[in-house]
């Protein structure tokens, strides 16, 4: 049996050599690559079963034809006419092709063509090696795809987005048009220089410490930022800052994407001053309406004493005294709301802080027959939170007066202390009279109350100083059974 030597590109029969050398790299051939073979006019003669099994035609159905029906449509007339000229002048061709099989199917194969010449050396015989790589294509046009939707995408976001990129240690190496827009800098003005040069001085260091913390360990920063433009102006960002990682892992730059929220926070701001003085606006009507009733009474009781020279004298001025303490009352509560003073938090002891709020009360508890009961378990007595100790006492006087009115002919109040968790809770229930649904939804309303003298401050006061400890007061109530508000505290750990 002969075999084939490739010379130049070129196949050539050589004597005949080892039946068994020949057969093993036919063998191996047959085994990797699909194999067709056509006379010098284009028709087959020969086809291996790998070349079957890719086109879905059995070996009768193959040879004696040629190679037309296997067009897939894809290739045009010159790529092809280019294939024929190039065999036919005796030089092989390697290249990749798209084909149709007999299922209507495509598939690629990497195809190499080699003529084999005759004594004349002229083209006898094409022999036409392949190799299916359809997956490996479709995993390339897969990249493409990609590739173009990733630079559309960019596209878009440079349009779209004020981007800028800095090195390591903050240094502007990147500015697209929107930035420098929104900046008010040329784009030379900005390269190389620390983007600090932005700084609006609103932000405190520690604010920028963090985000360095954060985008430094590789994480992304997401948040609203400040920035003063080169004419002095400010503008609002709501900025994504993305560390890029080099292929040694480490961070070799940080893009910031970012969106002008300046309307945005400006309208915020509107709207929050809007809020705030129609807050203030209904407090100063509450306010008017609740000092004007012991206004009446001063001002009646100051014309009798202006009649009276009578004994009934200490009496009007007893009145006059409890009525402008009221009004000192209410002005207290409204000032706590309006402007909070500022205060130190500091690490307190609750028992004490309950057991001396407690004894201010006895004399109003023996006074209307209400016993009054302080539980808690064992270990609780150390309990502590980190508070202020006389804002804390007036939300437990507060509440624990309220249990008391809550019971005109009497009762009892239970004071309870509980942990769970990092959490600690303060738990003041009453046997009284309770409240309704409606009731329980308006509590904490500004000058709603269920007393007849109340103004409803003194409750909003004592959600409004839980709140600034990060606590939460919760209030459960059924008619006829009494209530119980729940004061919901952060534990300090010991």
């Amino acid at each position: 049996m002969g075999c084939l030597l490739f010379r130049g590109g070129t196949m050539m029969a050589l004597e005949p050599v080892s039946m068994d050398f020949s057969s093993d790299i036919l063998a191996a051939l047959d085994q990797a690559f699909s194999i067709s073979v056509t006379d010098s006019n284009g028709v087959i003669v020969y086809v291996n079963d790998a070349f079957c099994e890719l086109v879905r035609y059995p070996k009768e159905g193959l040879v004696g034809k040629g190679y037309d029906w296997l067009d897939s449509g894809y290739h045009s007339e010159r790529f092809l006419q280019g294939i024929l000229e190039k065999i036919r002048s005796g030089f092989p061709w390697v290249g990749n092709m798209r084909i149709k099989a007999k299922d209507g199917s495509f598939y690629w194969m990497h195809t190499k063509i080699v003529p084999q010449l005759g004594m004349d050396g002229k083209p006898e015989k094409y022999i036409c090696i392949s190799e299916d790589i359809t997956k490996q294509k479709q995993v390339e046009e897969n990249l493409i795809i990609t590739s173009k939707s990733l630079s559309s995408i960019a596209s878009a976001l440079n349009e779209s987005s004020i981007i800028v990129i800095t090195d390591t240690q903050g240094k502007i190496t990147y500015a697209n048009d929107n930035f420098c827009e929104a900046s008010k800098y040329s784009k030379d003005e900005l390269v190389g220089i620390d983007q600090s040069l932005l700084n609006s001085g609103f932000h405190p260091q520690s604010f920028f410490n963090k985000i360095w913390d954060q985008i430094g360990q590789g994480g992304v920063w997401k948040g609203e930022i400040l920035k003063k433009a080169k004419d002095e102006t400010f503008y609002w960002i709501y900025a994504t800052i993305i560390p890029f990682m080099s292929a040694d892992g480490k961070i070799k730059s940080y893009v910031e994407i970012g969106h002008d929220i300046t309307t945005k926070k400006k309208t915020e701001e509107m709207l929050v001053r809007a809020e705030k003085l129609s807050v203030i606006g209904e407090l100063a009507a509450g306010v008017a309406h609740e000092i004007r009733n012991p206004l009446t009474s001063l001002r009646g009781f100051a014309r009798l004493l202006k009649e009276d020279e009578t004994a009934s004298r200490e009496m009007y001025l007893s009145i006059i005294i409890d009525e402008i303490e009221r009004i000192n009352h209410i002005v207290n509560d409204f000032m706590v709301l309006a402007k909070p003073y500022v205060v130190e938090f500091k690490e307190k002891k609750l028992v004490p802080i309950l057991k001396h709020a407690i004894s201010l009360l006895e004399s109003e508890c023996n006074l209307k027959n209400v016993r009054i009961d302080l539980a808690y378990g064992k270990g609780l007595d150390a309990v502590s939170v980190l508070g202020d100790e006389h804002q804390l006492k007036q939300v437990f006087i507060n509440l624990i007066k309220n249990g008391i009115e809550a019971m005109p002919k009497g009762g009892d109040l239970r004071v309870s202390l509980s942990a769970d968790g990092g959490n600690v809770f303060v738990d003041i229930k009453d046997n009284g009279l309770g409240m309704s649904e409606e009731m329980l939804n308006r509590i904490g309303e500004p000058f709603y109350s269920t007393k007849e003298q109340g103004t409803g401050l003194g409750l909003m006061v004592s959600f409004t100083i839980v709140q600034n400890h990060k606590g939460n007061i919760e209030v459960s109530s059924e008619v006829g059974k009494g209530t119980n508000f729940r004061v919901e505290l952060p534990r300090l750990e010991e």
